[in-house]
């Protein structure tokens, strides 16, 4: 509980107290009030998005009350209660053939004229959780949730037959499975040889990261579960497991639970993927008969099997509780509560950061964080331990004050648990937001003299939060690259790492390229950018040195020059 829900935690009765409490029993009362309308008047089969929200929740109480809810009941959250509302009353065997049901009716409803609604409803969900102070998936949030959606017009429209569940999804590929009957691809001339080179690399004992495509992928998944014991060299059975495990799984997933989730991804995946030709090979090779050597032979035949799996496909979307909060960020929200995590939404350089202090985890403590485990740990403690708070903020705090933040910003951090806006301005929730107003507000009333430029404010940390990413670009190469390709790529939302250096970049362009007169400093770059993305950008840093006129040189290159000036200081 942070400081701030402490001090609401420990304040006497107020006057108005009883006043909210039969405000909230109000709301509750229209909640159920609206649920009972919603299932009078949307019988199964033929239901609105509200009406079959109003089901799945009804459809939820009820097998709770009589006790014979199957487990996975309980991680469903106000989408997935939607999705079994349109579904009811017919049966899914267990959480991961709803997951993926879910998952491919969402995908069908993009492309009809009923998406708009779905979108309203998780903006609704959203909206009620930051209102309520509630997670989206607590039992009285989704009571809550039915109050809304009458006023949000999501009553107003049926769904057709054919986009109900059983209709539209009788013939889905979670349904049937591959075609048992498919021919398999050839295998190239040189088959032999590929699966040769492939064996001889998973004997090598050496912990090589894959490189995108699934034959590496299963090159290291085959590595992994060898050494775990297992038989890689005869036993087809795991190589869809293998695959999985490195394309797809987290890293604290358990691998006696492989095998189950790797078929359910493997079903799970959309229609167009271009790694089902890939996953048929391996679902169907113990129906064939066919030995390791031949199946690997065999994938060799596709294309898909050596190129890049695309990042759709290496997500795992074959349980509930996942699509609200992928959609939610989808729409925009930056911030979505759940029971069990307070998750927010990352850009790609940022999780590439995380990924980096991932591994210096495992340097550190020999061996992957888990799900309790503070990612940002405090590297003198000899076990897993946070960073002490005091040190987080007495370190923050002098950043603030060395790039000249006002006081009453720093008030403001200091007195709402470390709160600041957004890059744009923007804070994750409506209370946030409210919680940073008020803390400014209390400054100024004991400062009267004193006035906040918030446009100014935000201007001096958004140069900090710039000096904080050239400095992590300069200690971490991932994290280097990665924001390299993407101000190349130049395709950044206003408060992404990326638009921060490139609008600090842009700005401070001509003391950086007056470096390059240097040919140490351009030597330097250059070898910077070479690592990062290769001899095409070394090359573009040593075209920039020698160029008469500097205006408007790619932001990746200010980007190699800016990091090498600032490791060459320290």
């Amino acid at each position: 509980m942070g400081k701030a829900a402490r001090r609401r935690a420990t304040r006497p009765p107020q006057p108005r107290r009883t006043a909210r409490a039969e405000t909230d029993a109000d709301l509750r009362e229209d909640a159920s009030a609206a649920l009972a309308r919603l299932v009078r008047g949307n019988p199964p089969g033929h239901v609105s998005l509200a009406g079959a929200y109003a089901l799945g929740y009804g459809a939820l109480g009820v097998a709770q009350h009589d006790g014979d809810a199957p487990d996975w009941f309980d991680d469903l959250d106000p989408l997935d209660a939607l999705f079994l509302g349109t579904a009811w009353p017919f049966q899914l065997r267990d959480g991961y053939e709803f997951g993926n049901a879910r998952t491919a009716w969402l995908r069908l409803m993009r492309r009809t004229p009923h998406w708009p609604g779905i979108e309203r409803f998780v903006t609704e969900v959203v909206a009620a959780s930051d209102a309520h102070g509630l997670p989206v998936d607590a039992g009285e949030l989704m009571l809550l949730v039915a109050g809304r959606l009458e006023a949000a017009g999501l009553d107003r429209r049926k769904l057709p037959a054919a986009l109900l569940p059983g209709t539209a999804l009788a013939r889905a590929r979670f349904v049937t499975g591959p075609d048992p009957d498919q021919p398999l691809p050839d295998q190239p001339s040189d088959a032999a040889q590929r699966v040769a080179r492939l064996r001889a690399a998973i004997a090598v004992d050496v912990d090589l990261p894959h490189d995108g495509t699934p034959a590496d992928a299963l090159r290291e998944g085959l590595h992994l579960l060898g050494r775990a014991g297992l038989d890689v060299c005869t036993e087809p059975a795991v190589l869809l497991p293998a695959l999985y495990l490195t394309l797809v799984a987290g890293e604290d997933e358990i691998i006696q639970e492989a095998a189950e989730r790797a078929e359910a991804w493997a079903l799970g995946l959309a229609e167009d993927s271009p790694l089902i030709p890939v996953v048929d090979v391996l679902l169907l090779a113990g129906e064939r008969g066919l030995d390791v050597d031949a199946t690997l032979g065999h994938l060799y035949g596709l294309p898909a099997f050596t190129q890049p799996a695309p990042a759709a496909d290496r997500r795992f979307t074959s349980t509930p509780g996942r699509a609200l909060v992928d959609l939610a960020f989808e729409l925009g929200f930056r911030q979505v509560d759940t029971r069990s995590a307070k998750v927010v939404r990352l850009d790609p350089d940022a999780g590439v950061m995380l990924a980096e202090q991932a591994r210096a985890f495992e340097a550190r403590f020999g061996r992957p964080p888990g799900p309790q485990d503070p990612l940002f740990f405090d590297p003198d403690a000899d076990t897993p331990q946070p960073i002490p708070l005091a040190g987080i903020e007495a370190a923050t705090t002098a950043m603030l004050h060395a790039a000249g933040v006002c006081g009453a910003w720093i008030y403001a951090y200091q007195h709402t648990d470390g709160l600041l806006p957004r890059p744009d301005g923007a804070f994750n929730t409506d209370a946030d937001a409210r919680d940073w107003h008020e803390a400014i507000d209390r400054y100024l009333r004991t400062h009267p003299g004193e006035t906040v430029n918030d446009a100014a404010e935000l201007g001096r940390l958004r140069a900090m939060l710039a000096m904080i990413s050239l400095d992590m670009a300069g200690r971490q190469p991932e994290f280097g690259a990665s924001l390299a390709d993407s101000l190349r790529a130049g395709d950044t939302s206003a408060d992404s790492d990326a638009a921060v250096v490139a609008e600090f970049l842009t700005a401070s362009a001509t003391p950086i390229m007056a470096a390059l007169r240097d040919p140490a400093v351009t030597a330097a770059a250059s070898e910077l950018a070479r690592g990062w993305s290769g001899q095409a950008m070394a090359r573009r840093v040593r075209d920039a040195a020698r160029a008469d006129h500097r205006d408007g040189t790619d932001a990746d290159v200010l980007l190699a020059v800016a990091v090498t000036q600032l490791t060459a200081r320290e």
